[in-house]
């Protein structure tokens, strides 16, 4: 299976959301990481057929999505970023309601909502009103609704966003085990989201993809540009006005640790460190801010 994307532009009056984009999935993971409003849940409503290209095309193995209709949109698991849950119905009768919603009735219902309760281990809390259930769980349950129809293209924007670490944790272990022989994109701004388990990294930034590559090969890409320095604390104003920021902390006697960004060693006891998608991240949205009190990445 392969979604090609053509040349494609969506305008909201002057402003472009996605700008001239072209790009191709087949099977596997694609993380697609990115700033809020750098483009990531227009691209996916697109990819959903939810939004319509103002320019350019998308096609699946060669036909338009436009001409495919119903048939494509019978192919799709979508889970938006703002999902709308019926807090008073139980996650059971949540999922009959979107069986009905994809055609799915008779037997088969019963037995594939028992079955994916199960999958996001929601089954003991199946007669229990969704309004009871903390956010991890809620997005759990969307998950569910997502996979009712054993799509072979599986859309998630921001899945994991409000959720703890434990949450995202378990929410990581199922996204590996649903990529299988199918086309799953994840928008995210949580890097640590996608290190372990994208097969692809787009990085998308002002409607476009500005990277492309496996994990491996973007934090290549950023080698030798990742440093570790230490320094005094009132100096620090200084070094954020003429460097990206990964990470700081206080060590002892007002001296501060720092990993920083930058194309060349930064000072004479800068020590390079070993990249992550972190830095690969930082590289292409952090900022140094031009006003000395403040800083922002």
């Amino acid at each position: 299976m392969k979604i090609d994307i053509i040349n494609v532009t969506k305008k909201y009056g002057n402003k472009k959301a996605v700008d001239n984009l072209s790009l191709t999935l087949t099977n596997g993971v694609y993380a697609l990481l990115g700033a809020n409003g750098s483009g990531k849940t227009t691209l996916m409503r697109m990819i959903a057929d939810v939004l319509k290209p103002t320019q350019g095309e998308i096609r699946l193995d060669g036909e338009s999505i436009k001409k495919l209709d119903a048939e494509y949109r019978n192919l799709i698991g979508y889970l938006p970023q703002n999902f709308g849950y019926y807090k008073d119905f139980t996650a059971e009768d949540f999922l009959y309601y979107f069986c009905a919603l994809k055609g799915i009735n008779g037997s088969f219902r019963k037995s594939r909502t028992e079955e994916l309760l199960k999958y996001v281990d929601l089954y003991s809390e199946r007669k229990k009103k969704i309004k009871t259930f903390s956010g991890g769980m809620r997005q759990r349950l969307g998950i569910a609704q997502a996979l009712l129809n054993n799509p072979a293209i599986l859309i998630l924007d921001e899945p994991t966003a409000g959720l703890d670490p434990k949450e995202r944790i378990r929410f990581r272990n199922l996204m590996m085990e649903m990529s299988k022989d199918r086309i799953v994109i994840y928008a995210t701004h949580i890097v640590s989201d996608i290190s372990f388990i994208a097969d692809r990294v787009l990085i998308m930034k002002e409607g476009r993809i500005v990277a492309d590559g496996t994990v491996q090969s973007l934090t290549e890409s950023v080698k030798g540009k990742v440093w570790r320095i230490k320094a005094k604390r009132e100096a620090l104003t200084v070094i954020q006005k003429r460097f990206v920021i990964g990470e700081a902390f206080t060590e002892s006697d007002g001296i501060v640790s720092l990993r920083l960004i930058s194309a060349e060693k930064p000072c004479e006891n800068a020590e390079p460190c070993e990249p992550d998608l972190s830095d690969v991240y930082l590289n292409f949205f952090g900022e140094v801010s031009t006003d000395e009190n403040h800083y922002t990445v």
